[in-house]
């Protein structure tokens, strides 16, 4: 009967669920992307098989997308659009993608971590410390389905309860306030953002099949945010907020600073919205 029990739920999810691995961001949810003219713009996505374009995909909807490296089994960065302030309900539901493994549904269940190689599950978080901080916060959501939608361990990345909080304090809150006064929202604008994290130096270890992996899933040195909107003057201007999450100290900057800082840290060319020139 357990076991039954188990398939139907199993089946029920799989109508809403169906994340895509996609090969280009422009042929399947480019919405999440400012467009310029008749192109694409997408921030720098790094060379390599470790990393994979989600566009992730819940109740038959995409809601959001992710740059996700699968050796690291974190984010590189989510891409979405926000579209004003909306009270929503935290989600208690964790989902993982199965396109990353070998697996054939979204929702995870302790004893299916062996399975998973590719990414976290909920279960590497416990008692470590450690909760799942969003890149792609959900109170940012437009609605309560795509707020449900973030609740997925390809949209988060380690953060100490402190410097989550901190986080959300110290840049998400002051992000929607500059939001209010100075971009334009209604139907014909939406303001674009990309958030992602920098990788550091330490892990937080996880087993699979009843073997320890010592470098299971990176912890961040760095949280960062950058979003791009029409002011009430027609211009395209856009904002940029990075955060060292040790003894959380933020920095609010341009796009360009941003861009060059992000290029030290990843040791690698870097930019959030290429080609745009932004006030």
């Amino acid at each position: 009967m357990k076991l039954l029990a188990l398939v139907l739920l199993l089946s029920s999810f799989s109508s809403l669920t169906l994340m895509e691995v996609v090969k280009s961001f422009k042929d399947v949810c480019s919405d999440f992307f400012i467009k310029k003219e008749n192109d694409i713009i997408i921030p720098t996505i790094f060379a390599g098989d470790r990393y994979k374009m989600i566009c992730q995909r819940w109740k038959n909807n995409y809601r959001f997308a992710t740059v996700y490296d699968t050796v690291r089994r974190i984010p590189v960065y989510s891409a979405y659009t926000f579209s004003g302030i909306e009270q929503k309900t935290r989600s208690n539901e964790w989902k993982i993608e199965p396109q990353l493994e070998d697996i054939t549904e979204m929702i995870v269940f302790p004893s299916e971590a062996g399975k998973i190689f590719n990414q976290a599950v909920n279960s590497d978080y416990s008692g470590t410390g450690f909760t799942r901080g969003h890149v792609f916060p959900y109170q940012f959501a437009a609605d309560q389905d795509q707020a449900d939608s973030t609740f997925t361990l390809t949209n988060v990345a380690p953060q100490t309860k402190d410097s989550n909080q901190k986080w959300a304090k110290q840049v998400e809150a002051p992000i929607r306030k500059a939001i209010k006064q100075g971009c334009t929202l209604d139907q014909n604008h939406r303001v674009y953002f990309v958030t992602g994290v920098v990788p550091g130096n330490n892990w937080i270890p996880i087993k699979r099949d009843g073997k320890e992996y010592q470098k299971g899933i990176n912890i961040p040195s760095h949280f960062w945010s950058a979003y791009c909107c029409t002011n009430n003057k027609g211009q395209l201007v856009a904002r940029a907020n990075i955060a060292e999450l040790e003894n959380f100290k933020v920095k609010y900057s341009k796009i360009q600073h941003l861009n060059t800082e992000l290029t030290n840290l990843y040791n690698s060319p870097f930019s959030v919205f290429p080609g745009l020139d932004l006030k």
